[in-house]
């Protein structure tokens, strides 16, 4: 992200819930998850639970907190999603829930946050 900034340029994130692996989907990266994966999922699903929210906004919101990014597409498959993903760029997610993510090594401490 430093040689976005650096350069001026920007980002569109087309991946938000990588590949549905973050919303309960059998994929990551576009492939089938693998255990260590699905491990990590997990981890942050227990943070998330632990403080009401939903990763489809922690996801959304992460995404859309970087300066650097000016778009985000997550790939909503029925017109009935895309409220669903409206809604869950303003759900509130508590600060104490970004700090756990740092603290468990989730996310980068460097990363801008939602404010």
């Amino acid at each position: 992200m430093p040689r976005v900034s650096q350069q001026d340029s920007r980002i569109v994130v087309g991946g938000p819930y990588n590949s549905g692996a973050l919303l309960g989907g059998d994929h990551f990266d576009y492939a089938p998850i693998n255990d260590e994966q699905r491990k990590h999922i997990k981890k942050v699903q227990k943070i998330a639970d632990h403080h009401g929210v939903s990763l489809k906004a922690a996801a959304l919101q992460f995404s859309t907190a970087n300066p650097n990014v000016s778009a985000v597409i997550p790939g909503s498959t029925r017109p009935d999603r895309i409220q669903a993903d409206l809604d869950a760029l303003s759900e509130h997610i508590p600060s104490a829930f970004w700090i756990e993510m740092i603290d468990e090594g989730l996310i980068s401490p460097d990363a801008p946050l939602p404010s």
